[in-house]
């Protein structure tokens, strides 16, 4: 458990996980529904932060661990809490070995038939996401899918059968999934979505006591289930979130939950399996996309141009990766001539690269911006730029390419637009 770090976004925690070491991975195959605050669906390595389960805050949350439904469930599921005015919401905590070393204590047949057979998870998915429930994802989003079709090709991968409801709903029944798995210390635990399953999965759509049967199609032994969901209960470890403060669970080790609350609360969280290498030297910063960027970059504004390639390739030489050019600088030229040299040499890649340029006044138009943005590109000698700004929010009198370029505004006071004549947003300036 992290705190003291003054962690302000969902964005800026990602920059975090992202130098964690650990491995990201897309969220698939989970019942609760989430919004994607940082990230792009489909890109599977950068950093994704989402909402927590947005199920009724007055309803809990069971004891689970993280996609234990699925046969790729994460190593680790890191928690953020950007804020907490609520009474309630804590995020209780059981380390799964002691579980495990109940059931077999307390009721040893159904500890070593679960272990022996595993265990299938039921559950029918409703055909759009349903925010009133703990389990209403929907199989679109369960699968990031927009067809029946798909659904059934990536249900496929993870050994799901589907079976297809009149109204467009989805019942779903998992491969048979061990229930008691060794954890990251060598231990063994009781890993696994059960308890959560047979005490939380109910809705319009779902019977808790339907949802969960043995490998070999066998109903399961409740008693023991009951006095599992007791124990666990009465020995969680429990604390109440702050801003700011975040957590690194491992899912191996350890379920999580969430008690019921009243009022403002907001948590984000990120799955992770695996470890990478961590082998930057620049530290860098999550966009809302998921891209990184360089957090130090060399600005490119009044170099000399009979200078400006050389300071490009130093710049590369020295550890450099950002840089940021516009239009209005005059020099992308003799900056593409830099680059060029230095990715001629072997030095970097276009992907080690961030190149930033920016729209100049002139060109605020839609139907100037493609024009603006080709130009730069075509100077720089890139196919692709990995940030685009707006430089100024100033509209001016559009000046051809061809007439003056880079436009400025110093050449012309008439390119001013007139007073109260409002841009193509619809925003007046004065």
């Amino acid at each position: 458990m992290f705190s003291g770090f003054e962690i302000k976004t969902g964005n800026e925690w990602a920059s975090v996980l992202y130098k964690s070491g650990i491995k990201q991975m897309e969220y698939v195959g989970g019942a609760a529904v989430r919004n994607l605050i940082v990230g792009t669906e489909g890109r599977m390595n950068d950093p994704q932060v989402l909402t927590t389960n947005e199920s009724p805050p007055s309803e809990p949350i069971p004891f689970h661990h993280e996609l234990a439904q699925t046969p790729n469930p994460p190593d680790h599921i890191s928690f953020y809490c950007l804020c907490n005015d609520a009474e309630g919401g804590s995020t209780p905590l059981i380390r799964s070995d002691m579980v495990y070393n109940y059931l077999v204590e307390k009721h040893p047949e159904f500890a070593a038939k679960v272990e022996e057979l595993g265990v299938k998870y039921i559950k029918v998915a409703p055909e759009e996401d349903d925010p009133t429930s703990a389990l209403g994802r929907s199989w679109k989003s369960m699968y990031h899918v927009k067809t029946k079709e798909r659904a059934e090709e990536e249900a496929k991968k993870q050994g799901t059968s589907l079976e297809w409801l009149p109204n467009g709903d989805c019942r779903t029944v998992s491969q048979t999934l061990p229930a008691v798995r060794v954890s990251s210390n060598g231990a063994k635990t009781f890993f696994n979505q059960m308890i959560a399953a047979y005490t939380g999965w109910i809705d319009s759509r779902n019977d808790p006591k339907k949802t969960l049967r043995f490998g070999d199609d066998s109903e399961m032994d409740t008693a023991a289930l009951d006095a599992c969901a007791i124990y666990m209960k009465e020995n969680a470890c429990c604390y109440r979130w702050t801003p700011g403060k975040f957590v690194i669970v491992d899912n191996t080790v350890a379920y999580h939950s969430r008690q019921p609350f009243a009022g403002r609360r907001k948590c984000f969280a990120s799955i992770g399996k695996g470890t990478k290498p961590v082998a930057d030297t620049t530290t860098h910063l999550v966009l809302h996309s998921g891209d990184k960027m360089p957090s130090v970059g060399l600005g490119l504004w009044k170099i000399p141009k009979e200078v400006c390639a050389d300071s490009f390739v130093n710049a590369v030489e020295a550890g450099y990766r950002l840089f940021d050019s516009a239009a209005d600088y005059g020099n992308e030229q003799q900056t593409g001539e830099g680059l060029k040299r230095a990715m001629d040499a072997g030095t970097v890649k276009r992907d080690d690269l961030f190149v930033v340029s920016k729209l100049w006044n002139t060109f605020h138009r839609p139907e100037h911006v493609k024009m603006a943005v080709k130009k730069s590109l075509a100077d720089l000698g890139l196919d692709y730029l990995d940030l685009y700004l707006i430089h100024f929010p100033i509209p001016l009198k559009f000046v051809p390419i061809e007439t003056r370029y880079p436009p400025e505004w110093i050449h012309d006071p008439s390119a001013a637009l007139p007073r109260m004549e409002p841009d193509v947003t619809g925003v007046t300036y004065q």
